[in-house]
């Protein structure tokens, strides 16, 4: 069940880059797909290295107002009140976007905080789709004592990427700029998130505010986060594949760059990648992935732990058998109960230790 990366060839999915311009895909798409199968020779990590480097010389995008979902009681972000033992509010946190706090059914003092981002590929979903992975992981996380925060963010692609990102780093921010009013402890929190939001919590739990995505209100906050649950999320945007469904994934994320120039793009998917920003430091990773999983290919997983590795950050793959890219098809080992215990037990032992 549980693979540990080996030292040794840093695992690589295809470099892809296209087949023929007949789609309609972003433009520049068709120019990065079609080489051979062969990993490239290119030093990535070299390449990742000079493009982290700059990136933090370059301006994140502005987010875009997006479009709200109704919740339990709605309440302006300018206007919190304090939260009792098992209470839930959904209120606007950033960028005119909503968040559904759950607090636990008994609070002791302040408590740590789980944050759940949503899968949909950027341009779907909202703070309650998921399956499993919200229905039962966020009950048993306030079970255990936590404030259990889910989040919108901007879809594409009417909103543009970084829009995504900015708004889940300024989500990290809110909680701890609100920290007496929510029972939140701000030195703990951790965030889970399956697929595109697998994607979005590797990136908060990697990308520093050097690279720019700090941007909005609560700017005297740190939206960095004491450890990560990523489920299936893509980690190196590049090298997604060009096969089946994982090519639509790739093209969901290139509809949110607007018009990047062909020569361009390639950069633009890696300094949109997670593991381009992996560095000694980052919190610790729970990874998960199902071995049958041809939206987002289990390589993305491998290759983030083998890099996490390489940095000594602390990490944990669990690849799992025959449970498809949501983690629910029967058969599928280990089971969502068994899936749930081990995201809750995670969580819990980085973050309930140094509890108040």
């Amino acid at each position: 069940m549980c693979q540990i990366p080996a030292s040794g060839t840093r695992p690589r999915s295809t470099l892809q880059i296209p087949r023929s311009p007949d789609r309609a895909a972003a433009p520049g798409l068709h120019q990065l797909r079609g080489r051979s199968a062969q990993p490239p020779s290119t030093n990535i990590g070299g390449v990742r290295q000079r493009l982290a480097v700059a990136l933090t010389c370059t301006a994140a995008l502005a987010a875009l107002a997006g479009c709200s979902n109704a919740g339990s009681t709605a309440i302006a972000s300018t206007s919190i009140p304090t939260l009792s033992a098992g209470q839930k509010v959904t209120l606007t946190y950033c960028n005119h976007e909503q968040a559904r706090i759950t607090e636990p059914p008994v609070l002791r003092g302040r408590a740590p905080v789980a944050v759940y981002v949503h899968g949909g590929s950027w341009v779907s979903g909202d703070y309650d789709t998921g399956g499993f992975i919200v229905n039962q992981i966020g009950p048993a996380l306030a079970a255990q004592g936590f404030v259990v925060v889910s989040v919108n963010y901007h879809l594409g692609p009417s909103g543009p990427w970084p829009a995504q990102i900015e708004d889940v780093k300024c989500a990290i921010r809110f909680l701890r700029a609100n920290a007496a009013a929510l029972d939140v402890n701000p030195a703990e929190i951790g965030a889970w998130g399956q697929s595109a939001g697998g994607h979005l919590v590797g990136l908060l739990a990697t990308a520093s505010p050097a690279v720019g995505w700090d941007v909005g209100p609560y700017k005297a906050q740190s939206s960095r986060i004491q450890a990560v649950v990523d489920m299936a999320g893509p980690s190196d945007l590049l090298t997604m594949g060009d096969q089946g469904d994982s090519g639509l994934v790739q093209d969901s994320f290139i509809s949110l760059l607007g018009a990047v120039p062909p020569p361009r793009l390639g950069a633009a998917l890696t300094a949109a990648s997670p593991v381009t920003y992996v560095a000694k430091g980052d919190p610790p990773f729970l990874i998960l992935h199902s071995d049958n999983d041809r939206i987002v290919y289990p390589q993305q997983s491998q290759e983030l732990s083998w890099d996490l590795s390489a940095n000594d950050v602390p990490n944990q793959l669990i690849m799992v058998k025959g449970a498809g890219h949501e983690f629910d098809q029967a058969g599928g080992s280990p089971n969502p109960a068994q899936i749930t215990a081990s995201v809750v037990n995670f969580l819990v032992q980085h973050l309930e230790p140094h509890r108040s």
